[in-house]
């Protein structure tokens, strides 16, 4: 099978900010020539020679843009095998080094010429030359084989002419400015002392040495500490990567090679983007973690790591560690390290927490405490607002409330194994940490009520600004939801507390059910109330004597603004409770209830627009602020209540005002 030159160069995904990939591809290439000689990567030279055009209508003051660059080494050229290797495209030769076989594509696709000029030793031991022209059209073509100059040695120069325009602006002009993104391309070398002598040369300057500059201006900004993981050492390097905007990284090392590299905010949720220097300057972190494990746990192509899998089952050699404890050791040393790159960062988080507690979030005001402070630093990703930050914050409760509920096991435990002092001790902290969740779930309701009823405030108020009255299903469905029963709810979706903090106690609650699909009412009619509530046997949720068998309450909406009542509506409340009387209703047992005993509440929630009123009159007493009506059933054995929707949320507001304004959420 042949393969398409020119179509792989043209498929190769190459940015045009990755201009300058040939560059490296080509000083990569020279280090592994100089690896192979077998002399030390440390022994080799390698030589970068930058061209420039000459542009006849460029500024005198401004450096000419770069047009070709040379690449040579003093490695072990292109033997037969290597000539053979460079000649098949996606070539497994370098794949034990990590290499994927198609680097040298990048040179057609920046450069449009590219020349080889290599001496080695043929298989007689005698230094040879070879000279060829790399191309899209020819591939490998006008190989020319020579016999080298006495005394020659072996090595190779590469070089990549008449840089495309398209590429141009990734390269700067600068030779001090190529140097350095050399360094930082090949840091892991550089820092691990793994590369040769490289020198970087330019008309006008002085040569650069590239191990100088990376000690010059890098390697004073590299931390380096220990770590151990069981019996086995790792070397870490921090890297403060100045004027870098680039994503904090982290690489993981073996035998000067980078062999995976991840997000560094995987294990530090809490860096920012990047760091800002006191001079404005901004930096991002690079993490080198090598070490004689990673070394010899690195598999043949230097892809991964071997690691013992997390789980113990699992468990193959017992000399293995897991992923999970290098990083949890990995993180512990960095907070360490970064406390002080940290603090500007984690005060402006704590502030905004600090605000957003305050005025969006109370429940979770027990987490400002200084035992969770910590907590929140490491957890929450700087820069999270609103539904995020919300997010972060509950996620730390609910692992603290864990923490909490495996203390009291542990607790448990100590009553027959420990002294009392210790156990009282541990009990009295235990109980402190639940009080403080004890009260942020509180706060946490209280809130749910502040938000319910701003809901209801501001539904009420534009259906009065525009005149298109909200559907009282709308209502309805914030009080509690239509269509269910309270088995189908969460007690947080029952309003109920709206109308009467009593409701919320009950039986069985209903929501647009007939009478008579009701266990214990099947014998009633098969109307539906918007709300029926029971309260079998407990009628203290809702009356005071001790002696009834139950109570029965039934709540119906209006729609807001309706005013076309001819007759009393509070009468279809009346009629629930004679059907209900009169069915012969059956407790949760299964036993008959003394319908005497039974006791009845109807609330009738609705806008008092003056056909309403006029049916009230002489009929019901009205409330002494002349916001609702009431009337005694005969017999006593209940009443009925027509509430406005005014009275209805002024009266939960003043309810819940104590609370609200515990929490700082009162509303004046």
């Amino acid at each position: 099978m042949k393969t398409n030159i020119q179509g792989l160069v043209k498929s190769l995904d190459l940015k045009q900010a990755q201009g300058m990939m040939p560059l490296f591809e080509a000083i990569s290439n020279a280090m592994d020539a100089i690896a192979e000689s077998g002399n030390g990567l440390t022994a080799g030279n390698i030589d970068i020679h930058l061209i420039r055009r000459t542009d006849l209508g460029s500024k005198s003051d401004e450096l000419p843009l770069i047009n070709s660059v040379t690449v040579s080494d003093d490695g072990v050229g292109f033997t037969d095998e290597n000539l053979k290797s460079f000649e098949e495209a996606y070539t497994q030769a370098k794949v034990r080094l990590g290499g994927k076989g198609v680097g040298r594509f990048t040179y057609l696709k920046v450069f449009n010429k590219i020349q080889v000029e290599s001496n080695y030793r043929d298989s007689a031991g005698i230094v040879a030359s070879r000279k060829f022209n790399f191309s899209i059209e020819n591939e490998v073509g006008d190989v020319v084989n020579t016999a080298a100059v006495e005394g020659a040695k072996t090595g190779t120069v590469i070089s990549l002419a008449e840089l495309d325009s398209s590429y141009m602006a990734a390269w700067p002009r600068d030779a001090q400015a190529v140097a350095q993104r050399v360094v930082s391309h090949f840091l892991i070398r550089f820092a691990g002392r793994s590369a040769p002598v490289v020198r970087l040369y330019d008309s006008g300057i002085a040569p650069i040495n590239l191990l100088k500059l990376f000690d010059e201006t890098v390697l004073p900004n590299i931390q380096a500490v220990d770590i151990s993981v069981g019996k086995h050492h790792f070397h870490l390097q921090v890297l403060r990567q100045k004027g870098s905007r680039d994503a904090h990284e982290i690489s993981y090392c073996a035998r000067a090679r980078e062999v995976f590299q991840g997000a560094l905010k995987k294990l530090l949720p809490e860096l920012p983007q990047t760091f800002l220097e006191t001079d404005a300057a901004h930096y991002t972190l690079k993490v080198l973690v090598t070490g004689e494990y990673l070394d010899t746990h690195a598999n043949t192509v230097r892809t991964g790591i071997l690691f013992n899998p997390d789980s113990d089952d699992l468990a193959t050699d017992e000399s293995l560690i897991t992923q999970k404890e290098l990083d949890a050791e990995i993180t512990k040393t960095l907070r360490a390290l970064l406390v002080d790159d940290l603090r500007v960062t984690n005060k402006e988080k704590m502030d905004g927490i600090e605000h957003f507690i305050a005025s969006d979030a109370p429940e979770y005001r027990v987490l400002l405490s200084e035992q969770y402070r910590g907590m929140i630093e490491r957890e929450v990703p700087a820069g999270a607002t609103g539904d995020k930050l919300d997010e972060a914050l509950l996620k730390i409760r609910r692992k603290i409330e864990d923490q909490i509920r495996s203390e009291g096991s542990e607790i448990k435990v100590l009553v027959d194994s420990d002294s009392f002092d210790h156990y009282e001790a541990k009990m009295n902290e235990h109980i402190a940490r639940i009080n403080d969740m004890g009260k942020s779930q509180l706060a946490s309701y209280v809130a749910h009520r502040r938000s319910i009823l701003d809901l209801l405030d501001i539904s009420l108020k534009r259906s009065r600004l525009d005149d298109k009255y909200r559907l009282e299903e709308v209502l309805h469905n914030m009080i509690f939801p239509m269509r269910k029963t309270s088995k189908d709810s969460f007690f947080e979706q029952q309003n109920l507390w709206v109308i009467d903090e009593r409701l919320c106690y009950h039986t069985i609650l209903t929501s647009d059910k007939k009478v008579n699909s009701i266990a214990g009412l099947e014998n009633t009619h098969g109307k539906e109330p918007d709300i029926l509530a029971f309260f079998y046997d407990s009628p203290t949720g809702v009356s005071e004597p001790e002696d009834g068998s139950g109570a029965v309450v039934i709540i119906e909406f209006k729609r807001p603004g309706r005013d076309n009542y001819s007759s009393d509506p509070a009468q279809q409340v009346i009629d629930h409770f004679v059907a209900i009387e009169d069915g012969k209703v059956r407790d949760v047992d299964g036993r008959m209830v003394n319908p005497s005993n039974i006791r009845y509440y109807g609330y009738f929630i609705a806008d008092l627009t003056p056909t309403l009123k006029k049916q009230m009159r002489f009929n019901y007493q009205q409330s002494v602020d002349g916001e609702g009506y009431f009337k005694t059933l005969p017999g006593g054995n209940g009443y009925v209540e027509i509430i406005s929707y005014d009275k209805l949320l002024r009266d939960a507001q003043r309810r819940n005002r104590a609370l609200f304004e515990k929490l700082g959420l009162h509303k004046r």
